[in-house]
C-alpha cells in the first residue's frame, strides 16, 4: 500500500539535487575502474615480445573491468528511471540512496581483487566476494525503488522493473558465491548476463513511458 503522500517530510525542494550528487558518485565509481589497469612497466617488458606478452596477460584486468564497468552503467541508467518518479525527497529516501552509493563506491575493490587473482587458485574466493558485493548492490536497489515508490504518484511500471531485476540480481548473485567455488569464469559470465538482462528493453515500459505526459 502506497502510503499518503501527505504524510511525507520534504527535506529537498526536488530530486534534482539528490540525482546531481548520485550521478558524479557514478562518474567517480566508474572512473575508479580504470585505475586498477596498470601500464606493464619498461625493466618487465622492454621487448616489443614481451610488451605484447605483458599487455595479453592482464586479460583478467580487461575482463574485470568490462563487467564492473557495465554493472555500473546499468545501474546508473535504473537510478536515474527511478528518480524521475520521486515527487518528494524523505530523509528515509536520502539514507537509502546514500547507502545504495556506498557500496557502488566500493565495487572498484572486488574488480581488483578479481582482477588480480582470477588465474590463481585464490580467484574461487575473489569470484565469490565480487558476486556478493553485487548481491548486496541488487538488494540495496530493491529497498531504493520502495523507499523511492513511497514518493511517487501510484505503482509505475518503472517500480515493478526494478523489483523484479533487483529480485533477479539478488538470486542470481547470490547462487554465483558458491558457484564461484566451482567454475570462477563460469560465476563472473552469469553475473555479466543478469546486467545484460536489465539491460533489455521491456515492451511495456516503453508503452508506460510513451503514454506519460
Amino acid at each position: 500500500m502506497t502510503e499518503p503522500k501527505s504524510t511525507l517530510i520534504p527535506i529537498f525542494k526536488s530530486a534534482g539535487r539528490l540525482e546531481a550528487f548520485s550521478d558524479g558518485v557514478f562518474a567517480i565509481a566508474i572512473t575508479l575502474l580504470i585505475l586498477e589497469i596498470r601500464v606493464p612497466s619498461v625493466e618487465d617488458a622492454s621487448t616489443p615480445a614481451l610488451l605484447w606478452h605483458a599487455l595479453l596477460s592482464r586479460w583478467p584486468s580487461y575482463f574485470a573491468f568490462l563487467l564492473s564497468f557495465g554493472t555500473i552503467f546499468v545501474a546508473w541508467i535504473g537510478h536515474h528511471l527511478m528518480l524521475q518518479q520521486v515527487k518528494v525527497v524523505t530523509l528515509p529516501l536520502v539514507r537509502t540512496n546514500a547507502l545504495f552509493l556506498l557500496f557502488i563506491t566500493f565495487l572498484p575493490f572486488p574488480t581488483a581483487l578479481v582482477a588480480e587473482h582470477l588465474t590463481h587458485p585464490s580467484g574461487s574466493v575473489a569470484v565469490a566476494v565480487y558476486a556478493a558485493c553485487n548481491a548486496i548492490n541488487s538488494f540495496l536497489y530493491l529497498r531504493l525503488s520502495q523507499v523511492a515508490r513511497l514518493t511517487a504518484q501510484g505503482a509505475t511500471q518503472e517500480f515493478r522493473f526494478a523489483a523484479l531485476n533487483a529480485w533477479g540480481g539478488i538470486v542470481v548473485c547470490t547462487a554465483c558465491i558458491g558457484l564461484a567455488f566451482v567454475t570462477p569464469i563460469g560465476a563472473l559470465l552469469l553475473v555479466a548476463a543478469i546486467w545484460v538482462w536489465w539491460s533489455l528493453p521491456r515492451k511495456e515500459l516503453q508503452a508506460d513511458r510513451a503514454a506519460t505526459p
